[in-house]
């Protein structure tokens, strides 16, 4: 994910030199369009990016290695899997058997060029969370005798990064460790607990997905995907209609999907209304509570069960891979557990660390979230502040929340063109949530760069309430006066 990245000057940053940190520098918006995976003229600008789009440069020089090794040409693509396993459900969703190479217990991709079959690939991996993390491609180099010592950073022992990582779930979610399960990233949890619901209903009659409201991309790719001909899209707001019409098509509906709050629009739904919708109907309900965390809501009051990105604020860092899936049905979780991608040894030493201060991480950065949200709505030069404090979505976090924080994240729209203010922005910028530092993200030019460039995606995104000028910040633990600073100065800029 992220390490600090210390602004120095106007868009320019230098990280630090943990490997398995991402230090993303896209200082202008110029560098942030049109960027695509694989796109060569943003990686030289670049030391490392978001993991599923961007590959690390310990799992660069692991794929190097294994080139070289096998005396492949050019014309052969090398995709780094974490596992065997992560290549037997790539292939089950791609319906093919692609050619391998095996090392150690990693599996390594061996494609010739070809430009739809490797978008495809590329595309599931990503959605399904199947990518190997740098730690593992570290301790491979490692024993591979290519590299000479393994970075030193602040961890647990293994044992005791279990208990740190089990007792502090399990009490923020009030259930036993049974209930928890963990996986290789947030994109792998989610991905498996749909996977099995959606088979499951397959089987029963029932191959219909509902979404509720805008999600994040890769979660709405996976639901998508995997029910194309019956998968519906519903506003968070409109329960009543989505009761209605879920009155004369439940039978078709397996599974029903939505973040709370939600990414970067900070929506929220009466989820508590939601859930005895759902149970009405016999339809599960899957939360994605990375942005509530379990701190502020008792998540299963209120669904079936429960994904987090364990990468966002429980690390704080944004320097690891991990995901979590919690729920009270744990003959779900059997079904489930077919599907994820088991997280590697040195992420859990890592987050077994981390995670000691995730309650008190949280409740710092949700003060100066407040700052932020209050200064902003008394900016001129802002035209509209989006956070769980304003409208409906106010009214409902009120309804669920059981502490009194609010998620470190504000997005909002400037009345001027998003580069003007973005550009002479010293903070860091990268698409991640949840650090210890601020990180802001020009969100529709990254998320959703390929929406603009029809006249039916900007319609659909209009329709949707995401305007492009759209800046998404994630509010850390500075000194709050100091993160206003550096938007005081652009607004200067602006007069």
């Amino acid at each position: 994910m992220y390490n600090y990245l210390k602004p120095i000057s106007c868009g320019k940053s230098i990280p630090y030199d943990n490997p398995h940190a991402v230090s993303v520098s896209l200082p202008t918006i110029d560098d942030v369009v049109g960027y695509e995976e694989g796109d060569e003229n943003i990686i030289e600008k670049m030391e490392s990016g978001y993991p599923r789009f961007f590959r690390n440069r310990l799992v660069q020089r692991l794929v190097d290695y294994v080139q070289k090794k096998n005396e492949l040409t050019e014309e052969y693509l090398i995709l780094p899997l974490s596992s065997q396993k992560a290549y037997e459900i790539l292939c089950k969703m791609i319906h093919i058997r692609l050619d391998f190479i095996p090392l150690l217990d990693c599996v390594f991709l061996k494609i010739k060029s070809d430009h739809y079959l490797l978008k495809t690939i590329h595309a599931y991996i990503r959605n399904t969370g199947l990518i190997m993390s740098s730690r593992k491609a570290e301790k491979i180099l490692f024993d591979l005798g290519l590299i000479t010592h393994i970075y030193k950073e602040e961890k647990k022992e293994l044992f005791q990064a279990n208990e740190n990582i089990y007792e502090i779930l399990s009490k923020a979610y009030r259930v036993n460790s049974d209930c928890i399960v963990l996986t290789n990233s947030g994109a792998n949890a989610l991905f498996a607990v749909c996977e099995a619901i959606i088979q499951k209903g397959i089987l029963e009659g029932k191959n219909g997905v509902v979404q509720l409201g805008w999600l994040y991309l890769d979660t709405m790719e996976v639901i998508q995907k995997r029910s194309p001909n019956n998968y519906w899209q519903v506003d968070v707001y409109d329960l009543e209609n989505l009761e209605l019409w879920l009155k004369e098509n439940h039978q078709n509906i397996s599974l029903l999907v939505t973040e709370v709050v939600s990414n970067p629009k900070l929506d929220c739904v009466d989820v508590k209304k939601l859930y005895s919708i759902c149970k009405r109907y016999k339809v599960k309900l899957l939360l994605d509570v990375t942005l509530i965390t379990p701190f502020n809501l008792n998540v299963l009051e209120y669904c079936d069960i429960a994904v987090e990105s364990l990468s966002k604020f429980a690390c704080g860092n944004g320097d690891l891979l991990m995901g979590g899936i919690v729920s009270r049905d744990l003959k779900l979780l059997k079904e489930v557990k077919k599907y994820i991608i088991k997280p590697f040894v040195g992420e859990i030493e890592r987050l077994g660390f981390q995670i000691l201060q995730y309650q008190e991480r949280i409740e710092k950065m949700s003060s100066s979230t407040q700052a932020v949200i209050d200064f902003f709505s008394n900016e001129p030069q802002i035209k509209q502040v989006l956070s769980v404090n304003s409208g409906k979505a106010y009214e409902n976090y009120k309804k669920i929340t059981c502490s009194n924080n609010i998620p470190a994240l504000v997005s909002v729209v400037f009345n001027r063109r998003l580069s003007n203010y973005y550009d002479c922005l010293e903070l860091a910028k990268g698409p991640s949530l949840g650090t210890e530092f601020t990180l802001v993200m020009p969100y529709v030019y990254l998320a959703h760069y390929d929406l603009l460039k029809t006249k039916e995606g900007q319609k659909y995104l209009e329709v949707n309430g995401l305007e492009s000028e759209m800046l998404r910040i994630s509010v850390g633990l500075e000194v709050v006066q100091d993160i206003l600073v550096k938007f005081k100065k652009i607004f200067t800029y602006n007069c």
